[in-house]
């Protein structure tokens, strides 16, 4: 971990119009603490890195590596903005692998990805398909 480590996570929640607070809120750590390490006055603990880019909604590496190139993905500020079958499917409790393994999804290479998309899509098709007698 680098010094950019903290001009990345600020850069970052600047373009997500956040306040330390709210990433703070989101993350799970104290304030005062974002605000060291988005100084570079502090660096975080591999626990605070993963919220940190967990929160950001952007893969661990991203943050820690200035040589990666990404794309900042766009956030809903609230899950009320979603459909309201997703919002249902989000606060079931049943619904958390499908939430872990989807976060997972989306840290991985677009090509990996993809083809898991198409995995899915290819299995569900299977099952709307009427089964032979």
């Amino acid at each position: 971990m680098n010094e950019s480590f903290g001009t990345r996570v600020r850069a970052l929640r600047l373009q997500r119009r956040w306040s330390q607070q709210e990433l703070s809120l989101r993350a799970g750590i104290s304030t005062p603490h974002i605000s060291s390490i988005e100084r570079s006055k502090r660096f975080p603990s591999l626990e605070y890195a993963i919220r940190l880019a967990d929160s950001l909604g952007i893969p661990l590496n991203s943050l820690c590596d200035e040589d990666i190139d990404f794309k900042v993905p766009k956030m809903k500020s609230s899950p009320e903005e979603l459909p309201l079958h997703l919002q249902n499917f989000i606060l079931n409790e049943a619904s958390f692998p499908y939430l872990e393994a989807a976060h997972r999804m989306s840290t991985l290479p677009k090509e990996d990805s993809q083809f898991l998309a198409m995995m899915i899509e290819l299995l569900s098709q299977k099952r709307r398909l009427p089964q032979p007698t």
